[in-house]
């Protein structure tokens, strides 16, 4: 049947999902993708959080930027239990990062507000790495995530 027979009464073929190959946490397998994204995840805050200097904080960014996109590559290509794990956690260094820029435009503003930007930051790293953790066991675990899409697990 040629590809391009496409009436209004039948639908284009959906994009085949990707076969995985081998099994455990090789990071060619669906699991091992999550697992990975979500430990970059980890890394990147954690990273965050205590390289604050300028030159240091850059390995953050960078891991975080590598989690971001290993993320996207692999968004929509999963297994449906693992496509809610790349929409969480890219929800999750996205929402989270945007906090952190947040809390940094703090100290712009005034630098009186140096403590409020610090506080900021070590609770929008606390939240991140709390929603990664959880989604971490999930996906070691093969389970969905239940609402990818909110602000909490």
């Amino acid at each position: 049947m040629p590809a391009d027979n496409v009436t209004p009464f039948r639908r284009p073929p959906k994009r085949p999902i990707a076969p995985q190959r081998g099994e455990g946490l090789g990071f060619n397998t669906h699991r091992g993708k999550v697992v990975l994204a979500h430990a970059l995840t980890l890394a990147a805050f954690s990273l965050n959080l205590f390289l604050r200097a300028p030159p240091l904080s850059l390995i953050g960014l960078v891991v975080g930027v590598a989690a971001i996109l290993l993320v996207l590559s692999n968004r929509g290509q999963a297994m449906p239990w693992a496509n809610t794990h790349h929409e969480h956690a890219l929800r999750t260094l996205m929402i989270g990062y945007a906090i952190w820029v947040f809390g940094s435009l703090l100290t712009l503003i005034s630098p009186f507000l140096a403590l409020g930007t610090l506080l900021v930051q070590i609770a929008a790293a606390v939240w991140a790495m709390l929603r990664a953790l959880i989604a971490l066991v999930l996906g070691m675990m093969r389970k969905p995530i239940p609402n990818p899409r909110g602000w909490l697990i």
